[in-house]
């Protein structure tokens, strides 16, 4: 029974079960309503539209946000159960409700945002201010509220005092309350407003607040009087009414932004009084925040005047007597004589009249009298000091020192210094030449230096030059040694010389270019040059007048032109000639070629000797060829003819017929046959046709057949000999 039931059960809850939708989310769009610019206190309807697709079936929950201002937290939130629409209220709306809204769909991993709407909530309140008291004294306070409830947000409140802001505070909660401390005596009218969201409200009410002036006045006097003489004592009393003695206030003494005393309540202000407590004082009263003052002047004359230090003469040279002086120039005489008035001179803060108050100290001008000096003056316990004074005694010039700056070149110009180790400025410097003077610099401080230009032609001319130097009138001027620097000459003259001579450059050998400097002051840098190379070949600084570049080995690539160039810290090149050499064979080189050329005359010799033997015998030949043509039928009757006498046996077998120069015998012979004593070689040059491509080519050496008949002795048969 109890397995039926759970059978029953699962096969109910497997019939309930839904199967989850498939979902997308179409769109989503946000409506306002009524509008989108609306007046302050209407109810704003905020509705999201959503279209969801889905295959049907259960469907998870929705989620819906409301974005404001482009916030990434949520205005609010809700869930919904497969709801497309939802509506966001926001009632009697304010000016804080307004901005930028949108709103989103969420359903479980997907999202989508619905388009931005603008929302202006026009109107805002105006705000009211109600204030504690609208009549005080000076120096008291209001209590000032400014109210604005029905805005929503946070409000920045502003409170004014006429047109003057005079308290701004910020409040979540629609209102604020501070104190306002009313100073001077007038009427306050003081009015709010408040900011919000870059909006600013309309003016509230204006409440007007009687101040009344406070009465306390302080009065100052002064004992014996506003005006007194230095050394004199001065009392000062400060004092308010008898009224305000049990009021809590305070008493000071100012003068200008000294606080001579903070409570003048219950005492006076006392001092023996000097020049410098002339001046403005002013006795201040302070109750409730307000000030109230009141102010006279006090003159003091000077006893006698500040003393003034002088030094005398001006421009004090080494040894020389000077007087320093202290004197005031003004003194009251209804209180004082000037012999009453002592003085003392001071060098660095130590006396040097000791004994002595007569304000004159006289001494001679050294190193041990350089220093500060100043001077006191006192009488009747008022004790006064001068301004200081540097004193340093002036150093008369040493002699000169002269020195060229960079360096002598003849011909050009260049500069002279004429300086001293010490000495007071100014100085006054002279160059001279050969006792003559050339010109004068006045050198006014340190860097102010004296540089003469100079030219000279040759090198003594250098020690023609001097200088003076003098600042003192009184003393005469002191004269330098003679100018003394190395002194550079030009190079000039250059030439280049080839060894061995031009005419004598043989291939393999060393050549050796030799520049030389005529003229010039060593070092002197050599660079040698070819003709048509854009290239230096060798450079060279050496502290001779001459160099020499090697050419090993040379070859007849070797041969051209060459020059040189020369220079000296002169920095003026001067060039050689060019000079042409040709690099000539080698000896051994020279007899091989003449070995050859010999062998190659003989070999020439002996072909024409055997040349010309081959040709007369070719030209014998070629007059029987001529008549070869004439004679090819004789030919054949007479190959046949000998046939036939060999044949029979014939006695005249000892003669012999040519078969090129064969005639018939003629018919008025006797028959006799002629002897031959020697046998007659004939040779007959036979011209071949031109090849054909076709056959077989003749090998070498038969290109001329040459067929030798010889008459055959007496029983030996007829030979043909071709070469």
């Amino acid at each position: 029974m109890r397995a039926t039931c759970t059978c029953l059960l699962l096969l109910f809850l497997f019939t309930c079960t839904e199967a989850q939708s498939e979902f997308i989310i179409k769109s989503v769009t946000l409506f306002v309503h009524p509008a989108k610019e609306v007046e302050r206190g209407t109810n704003l309807i905020l509705t999201c539209n959503a279209q969801v697709s889905h295959t049907g079936g259960r469907l998870p929950q929705y989620t819906y946000n409301l974005y404001k201002n482009f916030d990434h937290k949520a205005l609010h939130i809700q869930k919904m159960d497969a709801v497309e629409q939802i509506n966001f209220s926001i009632p009697n709306a304010r000016a804080f409700d307004s901005g930028t809204y949108r709103c989103e769909l969420v359903i479980e991993q997907q999202s989508l945002k619905s388009q931005t709407e603008s929302v202006k909530v026009k109107g805002l309140q105006v705000p009211e201010l109600i204030v504690d008291k609208q009549r005080v004294s000076e120096g008291e306070s209001v209590n000032a509220t400014c109210r604005a409830e029905e805005e929503k947000g946070s409000l920045l409140f502003s409170f004014k005092d006429g047109t003057n802001e005079v308290h701004r505070e910020p409040s979540e909660i629609g209102h604020v309350q501070i104190i306002l401390s009313l100073r001077s005596a007038r009427i306050a009218r003081l009015s709010c407003l408040y900011f919000i969201d870059r909006l600013e409200s309309n003016v509230s009410n204006v409440v007007t607040v009687e101040v009344q002036e406070l009465d306390i006045r302080p009065t100052i006097t002064f004992q014996p009087s506003t005006q007194v003489i230095e050394g004199d004592t001065v009392q000062i009393f400060c004092r308010v009414d008898s009224k305000f003695q049990n009021s809590t206030f305070s008493l000071q003494l100012i003068k200008g932004r000294d606080l001579l005393k903070p409570d003048m309540k219950n005492s006076n202000y006392i001092k023996v009084i000097q020049a410098t407590d002339t001046g403005e004082y002013e006795c201040s009263a302070t109750m409730n925040s307000v000030i109230k003052t009141d102010a006279q002047n006090l003159t003091v004359k000077e006893l006698f005047s500040k003393p003034i230090l002088t030094i005398t003469p001006v421009g004090v040279f080494e040894g020389q007597p000077f007087t320093v002086t202290c004197k005031s120039s003004d003194f009251a005489s209804e209180r004082l004589s000037r012999d009453q008035v002592k003085y003392s001179i001071l060098m660095n803060g130590q006396p040097v009249t000791l004994g002595a108050f007569n304000g004159e100290y006289n001494a001679t001008a050294s190193t041990q009298t350089n220093g500060n000096y100043t001077c006191n003056a006192q009488a009747n316990n008022i004790f006064k000091r001068s301004q200081h004074q540097i004193f340093k005694a002036k150093m008369l010039v040493s002699k000169p020192i002269i020195e060229v700056v960079d360096k002598v070149v003849l011909d050009r110009p260049f500069k002279i210094h004429c300086r001293s180790e010490y000495g007071s400025f100014p100085i006054n410097y002279t160059l001279i030449r050969n006792q003559k003077p050339l010109n004068q610099i006045l050198s006014r401080h340190e860097n102010d230096h004296a540089f003469f230009s100079a030219v000279i032609s040759t090198k003594e001319e250098i020690q023609d030059y001097k200088c003076i130097a003098q600042n003192s009138q009184n003393n005469p001027p002191l004269m330098s040694d003679a100018l003394s620097a190395p002194v550079i000459v030009p190079v000039k003259k250059v030439s280049l010389v080839v060894l061995p001579g031009p005419d004598q450059v043989i291939e393999g050998t060393d050549v050796y270019l030799i520049c030389n400097a005529g003229i010039g002051t060593p070092p002197i840098s050599f660079n040698w040059y070819r003709l048509g190379s854009n290239r230096t070949l060798m450079s060279k600084t050496v502290q001779t007048n001459n160099s020499a570049h090697q050419l090993p080995k040379v070859s007849s690539e070797d041969s051209g032109t060459y020059y040189c160039e020369a220079y000296n810290n002169g920095i003026e090149h001067s060039q050689s000639d060019k000079v042409t050499f040709t690099v000539r064979m080698a000896h051994w080189k020279i007899g091989i070629i003449a070995t050859v050329c010999l062998l190659l005359l003989t070999l020439s010799v002996v072909f024409l000797l055997k040349y010309r033997s081959k040709r007369g015998k070719r030209e014998t030949a070629a007059q029987l060829s001529v008549r070869s043509g004439t004679l090819r039928l004789q030919e054949e009757e007479s190959d046949q003819w000998s046939a036939n006498n060999i044949a029979a046996g014939t006695s005249d077998i000892g003669v012999v017929r040519s078969v090129w120069s064969q005639r018939p015998p003629d018919t008025g012979d006797s028959g006799d046959v002629v002897d031959v004593e020697e046998p007659n070689v004939e040779y007959t040059e036979v011209l071949h046709p031109q090849a054909d491509p076709t056959r077989i080519p003749l090998k070498k050496g038969t290109d001329t057949v040459y067929s030798e008949l010889q008459t055959a002795p007496q029983g030996t048969a007829l030979c043909t000999h071709i070469q």
